[in-house]
């Protein structure tokens, strides 16, 4: 090949010029770098970032087989347990008995019994020893884990697999990752109150709940399972009050999600608000708690079928103590934002733990104003009910034992009215003047003419004027207190 004087191949060069190929590799170097947009390249790691959160998710084992084959496994074991066990060993291949692996705790639509729950699980264990893989390990781990509470009535059962599980884990000495993870955890498994032990491990080393799964060095999939509501009942019984911080009850939240269990939350959120030991994080717990659950004065989404007497107790009385801090918070928005008076918030504050419900009435302009204060926002709507007019003044409705009282912003005078006489329908009121049914003279209580003495009734109005206080604590005694 015949190079020039500047030792350049001839023939490239001819090639180069022939073709007009004349590339600056500057050039190409940024144009390769930018042959896609940054928003593309966003998409992209988005996309990948949401692939490894699947990935996450994903069960380890090995791949979970189809429904219908697990059906077929299970009438296939249920139907021929009952026959020669040597018959049964020949009719199930290693494939067979990997599938009814997953059939143990398959429930039939006609009802009929869970292989795991019931006297033929010792058959089923038999058949599955006989017929061993290592990475039977992890799926009888994940069955343990996800049928914990009903495997603690049924003991016998319960004995069999965590037997035969600790044996396998003690034994196995191969190098597959998987199967190792679960071999060095499944101490935390073994007994009865292992799920308390576990919570107490948690909070000693500082490790939050949400991040439970991090702990075990599993997928975040295993927190759905039923061994975590157990879990997650005694953390939040064993936490001592002074080391609970922002971190920990956002992460006790977080970990409620991703166990996506309606009874456990309503548990574990009743739990938290009667435990009294939030209280530095209350703010969390109560906006938390009404995002996962709802308004409490809906009292019918705070109900689950399939609680116990004393569950169901402990939810109500949770529901109640979280309405009295809202309304607490209510009556403080209303007598700082809506009127700024000291007097009469400090007075009804006394009575919070008394009200069973509060309602706001008034202008939308005033509807938007509280729509607007981030703390109340996301209540005001089950709450405020519009008058047709617009108008500067709102009341506030007060549903306390028997009775309804209605304060003004105006601050002319309170109303009290027997619960059975307020007729007013909240959702058609058309001016404030609806709610003031007593003419000017119909007095609940009223200085006499004679020093010391005050004329009650039960229903009317109270001024605010003087040393109102006085006169109004006249009327409770007589009235309102047991």
């Amino acid at each position: 090949m015949q190079k020039n004087k500047s030792g350049k191949c001839l023939d490239m060069q001819n090639t180069k010029e022939i073709l007009k190929w004349y590339l600056n590799f500057s050039e190409m170097k940024y144009a390769a770098e930018h042959v896609f947009s940054r928003e593309t390249k966003n998409i992209v790691d988005i996309s990948i970032h949401q692939l490894k959160e699947l990935s996450e998710r994903l069960p380890d084992g090995n791949k979970l087989p189809e429904k219908k084959l697990i059906k077929d496994v299970y009438f296939l074991f249920y139907n021929e347990s009952n026959k020669e066990y040597q018959n049964l060993i020949s009719l199930f291949s290693k494939r067979d008995t990997r599938v009814l692996v997953y059939a143990l705790d398959y429930k039939p639509e006609n009802g009929g019994e869970i292989i795991l729950f019931s006297e033929k699980f010792g058959i089923a264990r038999n058949l599955i020893l006989d017929k061993w893989k290592d990475s039977f390990i992890i799926s009888l781990w994940h069955l343990l884990l996800k049928n914990w509470n009903n495997l603690l009535v049924f003991q016998t059962q319960r004995e069999l697999l965590t037997e035969l599980l600790n044996s396998k884990c003690n034994a196995y000495d191969k190098t597959r990752k998987d199967i190792l993870g679960v071999t060095r955890i499944i101490s935390f498994f073994l007994t009865k109150d292992s799920p308390k032990e576990f919570a107490i491990n948690l909070i000693k080393y500082k490790k939050l709940i949400s991040g439970a799964h991090i702990t075990l060095k599993q997928k975040e999939s295993i927190l759905v399972y039923e061994y975590f509501s157990s879990v997650i009942y005694s953390y939040i019984e064993t936490i001592d009050e002074k080391i609970i911080t922002t971190e920990i009850t956002v992460s006790i939240y977080n970990f409620l999600q991703k166990h996506n269990n309606k009874k456990v939350t309503i548990i574990s959120c009743s739990q938290i608000i009667n435990s009294n030991k939030f209280n530095q994080t209350i703010d969390i717990v109560k906006n938390q708690t009404v995002a996962m659950i709802g308004d409490p004065i809906k009292a019918h989404l705070w109900r689950f079928n399939g609680l116990s007497s004393t569950q169901e107790e402990s939810v109500e009385s949770a529901r109640k103590k979280l309405n009295i801090l809202l309304n607490q918070h209510f009556i403080k928005v209303f007598f700082e934002k809506l009127v700024q008076d000291e007097r009469r918030k400090k007075y009804w504050l006394k009575f919070i733990d008394k009200i069973d419900d509060i309602k706001f009435s008034g202008s939308r302009d005033n509807y938007r104003y509280l729509k607007n204060i981030e703390s109340v926002s996301k209540y005001v709507d089950s709450r405020y009910k519009t008058t047709s007019r617009n108008q500067s003044t709102c009341a506030l409705i007060i549903y306390s034992k028997n009775f309804v009282f209605v304060e003004f912003t105006d601050t002319g005078a309170l109303y009290i009215y027997k619960k059975q006489n307020f007729k007013v329908n909240l959702n058609t009121i058309d001016t404030m003047e609806d709610l003031k049914s007593w003419p000017s003279h119909k007095y609940a209580c009223k200085n006499a003419e004679q020093s010391g003495y005050i004329y009650l009734n039960e229903e009317g109005r109270i001024t605010h004027q003087g040393y109102w206080e006085s006169r109004f604590d006249s009327w409770m005694r007589k009235y309102y207190h047991d």
